[in-house]
């Protein structure tokens, strides 16, 4: 299970996105469970909560009762046309019986996450030389070269803020590229909003912003839940990209997760070379999907075919850059 299956998660996508949706929580009386949204009117598809928003998917499973829900769960999917789970963990216990019940899997994109160890200065010190001295050297640099302010939003006109400079900062440096970014949209604007000004209330909001002069030169939206950062979406100053502000920015936020406990941070989906160069390791993803043998399952899956292809080439643009 990850934050995208957490009730705030869920209930705030309902109320932006739930439009032409119906949604169901399965549980087992063994304590198993998952959350899925139906969908489609030619073609009626079941789908994670969240599907086309949240970065993964993901149940309330294991061994001991993984049989049991999948199937409760396939019972479900025979009475619709198609059922399509993206971005479940490979580890995940229903991978395997999804595979022996005859459901297509394939790979996912992957989510590379680096794993804390209890200090920040043990996590430097694994780092590679490269990577080790620009983490001490690049905030020094700043230090000299400009007015250096750095803080996390704690307040609510501090989130409104940050937000509308993430959005700006991030359609800055696409439009520049020609392109618009995956924030562009007003209903995602608003949905990032509400989703968090709520996590800003339950303290799973971290949103952190580098200025430069008093100028907005770096945003950074993660969310600290279950012990572990997930993070969402930066957005960057293109003419200050030579200053490594990223990098700058990025090391901060690792030294405050590390000192409120998180274990893990999570960069979600997609394979970008500065994920790595953090020391950040793939966590593999497969997508699960049966289509009913019917005209419409067919047609489903033709749709599905085209619509994972333009996700795919969407992510590979923008991903969370």
């Amino acid at each position: 299970m990850t934050i995208f299956q957490t009730r705030a998660y869920r209930d705030m996508y309902r109320n932006h996105f739930g439009g032409g949706k119906s949604f169901m929580e399965i549980a087992t009386p063994n304590n198993a469970q998952i959350w899925l949204q139906a969908r489609g009117i030619e073609a009626r598809r079941l789908e994670m909560w969240g599907e086309g928003i949240a970065d993964c998917g993901g149940a309330e499973v294991g061994e001991e009762n993984a049989s049991e829900l999948w199937c409760t769960m396939r019972g479900i999917a025979r009475d619709y046309d198609g059922c399509v789970l993206n971005q479940i963990e490979a580890s995940s216990p229903l991978v395997e019986l999804a595979r022996r019940g005859g459901w297509a899997i394939s790979d996912a994109e992957v989510c590379p996450t680096l794993a804390f160890p209890p200090t920040f200065d043990g996590y430097v010190k694994s780092l590679g030389k490269n990577m080790r001295e620009q983490i001490k050297r690049y905030p020094k640099r700043l230090a000299k070269n400009f007015a250096v302010e750095v803080e996390m939003a704690q307040t609510q006109p501090q989130v409104d803020e940050f937000l509308t400079q993430l959005f700006e900062l991030h359609g800055k440096r696409w439009r520049a590229r020609g392109q618009t970014g995956v924030l562009v949209l007003p209903s995602r604007q608003k949905f990032h909003r509400a989703l968090c000004a709520d996590f800003l209330k339950r303290d799973w909001l971290r949103l952190w912003r580098l200025k430069l002069d008093g100028r907005p030169a770096c945003v950074l939206l993660s969310y600290f839940w279950g012990g572990r950062y997930w993070f969402f979406i930066g957005g960057f100053e293109p003419e200050m990209m030579r200053w490594s502000v990223g990098t700058c920015l990025f090391a901060r936020v690792f030294q405050h997760a590390i000192e409120e406990g998180a274990t893990e941070f999570d960069f979600l989906r997609g394979a970008e070379e500065y994920k790595y160069r953090f020391g950040a390791v793939d966590r593999e993803f497969v997508n699960l999907q049966w289509f009913a043998p019917t005209p419409r399952g067919k047609i489903l899956e033709k749709r599905v075919a085209l619509e994972c292809e333009f996700w795919r080439r969407v992510h590979e643009k923008f991903g969370a850059n």
